[in-house]
């Protein structure tokens, strides 16, 4: 499972340490990112359809929040669409639980790939 932890900075922006865990249905969607190079490669590039699909007979049962987040993504790797999802600003999403990081901080991310 990939998690994100919110470390506190010098930036003047407040970081947000709710629950830095995506949802079960994020991580899932996520999971058949990774383990499958087909359904990473159609999330990256087509995200409606990747959604649409979903992976072996799984649909992910994303909530309004989650789907708009996912759709909006744009992202060249599977790396920095999960950056993406565990550093999305909280209340751009209304409700959704990911921790924000401010845009010039640093963050490790592992290549998934």
């Amino acid at each position: 499972m990939l998690t994100g932890y919110a470390f506190p900075t010098n930036n003047s922006k407040q970081v947000r340490n709710q629950d830095p865990h995506p949802s079960g249905a994020v991580s899932r969607l996520l999971a058949a990112a990774v383990i499958n190079k087909g359904f990473r490669d159609l999330l990256l590039t087509d995200p409606p359809q990747a959604l649409a699909q979903g992976y072996q007979g799984e649909i992910f049962p994303l909530d309004s929040s989650e789907k708009n987040l996912v759709l909006s993504i744009q992202a060249e790797n599977l790396s920095d669409f999960a950056l993406q999802i565990i550093s999305y600003p909280e209340d751009r999403t209304r409700g959704f639980s990911g921790s924000w990081i401010p845009l010039n901080q640093k963050a490790l991310v592992l290549d998934a790939e």
